[in-house]
């Protein structure tokens, strides 16, 4: 029980050795390390709003970072959570631009149907590359989002570009395609409590369901999986489908956010992804939590900025540092597993001999 608990530990200790790594790096720098924390405070949870708009920035987050959890489960890196989050948003952009004539509650559910089969379709190749050909998802993941963020480059820039705007972007979607807000007056919208539910759902799907066995089955050991009678191959593609859907959905829903589509619509949410499920150790309840954690630091970094005068791109150094902090102690928290299974396993030895 002692170990379990410092398994549930090892990311807080991360995250504060992070916190004072930071802190010594602004001390260095000159910076007045308590009016820069105090300015992230303040932006993140200073009054309603501003509580509201840090649950706002958490949520594109919170989808990529399930997309990812999920992957993880199944021992398929996909590090193309970015790739398909912006073929969801292209998905759902043509949703909003060419269906208007739609009243508003169909228009939005075509608009997240869309971005689920954009990223969907967008992670089936690198998938079925894997799963046939044993091909590496990781290259195939990478230049995929290449692709993807030079075709949004190309629309906006072409077909479908805003012609009164000075820069590339589309004319904004049909206006009842808008997600709705859940606190009037407040930027949180509908698509963070979806996410909330879906991570639920994913959390039921993967440890109480038998897809969930499966696709767990198959990251701890493709070859048991393959002797207990599990389909590895069609396994790995449908983790890597689902995987996709759930980034593509975040595209959809940052799209009906923010209205139109542009090259900047993700600052690299899909790569955000990867620490924010590491450090939920792929668990999508662990999830909520850890990319709340980012959008907390993402609606600071302005303020910080304004407040303390600080460049906003330390919150990314940060970021950086936490993301080691995390490797590390999950190598320690694998050395630690490894000793609890050991354990355990003697455990069990001892009692059937008694028995």
């Amino acid at each position: 029980m002692k170990d379990r608990l410092k398994l549930l530990i090892h990311p807080a200790i991360a995250i504060a050795i992070s916190l004072a790594i930071g802190a010594l790096i602004l001390l260095v720098a000159g910076y007045d390390v308590g009016k820069a924390f105090l300015a992230i405070w303040n932006a993140s949870f200073r009054n309603l709003r501003t509580i509201t708009t840090t649950f706002n920035k958490s949520s594109p987050l919170l989808y990529v970072g399930l997309a990812v959890a999920i992957s993880f489960r199944g021992n398929v890196f996909n590090i193309g959570a970015e790739g398909q989050l912006l073929m969801g948003a292209v998905f759902a952009t043509f949703v909003g631009l060419y269906l208007q004539f739609l009243p508003g509650f169909l228009l939005i559910a075509l608009m997240l149907l869309a971005g689920c089969v954009g990223g969907a379709l967008w992670a089936f190749i690198p998938g079925y590359l894997k799963a046939k050909y044993d091909v590496s998802e990781v290259i195939t993941t990478i230049m995929f989002n290449y692709i993807a963020l030079n075709f949004i480059g190309y629309l906006v820039r072409g077909p479908i570009r805003d012609t009164s705007q000075a820069e590339p972007q589309t004319v904004a979607i049909a206006k009842q395609g808008f997600l709705p807000s859940l606190i009037p007056g407040t930027p949180l919208h509908l698509g963070y409590l979806l996410g909330i539910i879906l991570a639920i759902g994913l959390f039921y799907l993967l440890f109480k369901t038998y897809i969930g066995y499966e696709v767990r089955a198959v990251g701890l050991n493709k070859s048991a999986a393959k002797v207990a009678g599990i389909n590895v191959q069609k396994t790995i593609v449908g983790t890597m489908l689902i995987s996709g859907a759930l980034a593509g959905l975040g595209g959809a829903i940052e799209l009906a956010n923010i209205h139109y589509l542009l090259e900047g619509i993700s600052p690299g949410y899909g790569f955000t992804g990867i620490a924010i499920a590491v450090l939920a150790n792929s668990n999508p309840i662990g999830v909520i939590f850890s990319s709340f954690l980012f959008g907390f630091l993402n609606a600071g970094a302005t303020s910080m900025q304004r407040s303390a005068g600080v460049s906003a791109s330390f919150v990314q150094i940060f970021q950086g540092i936490m993301i080691i902090a995390i490797a590390l102690a999950s190598v320690n928290k694998t050395k630690l597993t490894k000793k609890i299974k050991k354990t355990l396993s003697q455990d069990t030895t001892k009692t059937r001999e008694v028995e």
